[in-house]
């Protein structure tokens, strides 16, 4: 009884030259496990902790 793998449909795919995707693919892997945001997730951070150290 395997699993049936489903089947995605693309939905609004925009079409572009092979060129424009290369660009696209080498700016992703540039910006892929950087952290854009620094000043946020700090302060998501301390609020976090913040919030662990309330007795409740």
């Amino acid at each position: 009884m395997g699993r049936k793998k489903q089947i995605l449909k693309a939905t609004k795919v925009l079409s572009m030259s092979k060129t424009t995707k290369e660009r696209l693919s080498s700016i992703a892997k540039d910006i892929k496990g950087k952290e854009l945001f620094p000043e946020k997730i700090e302060l998501a951070k301390k609020t976090l902790s913040n919030i662990k150290s309330l007795p409740i």
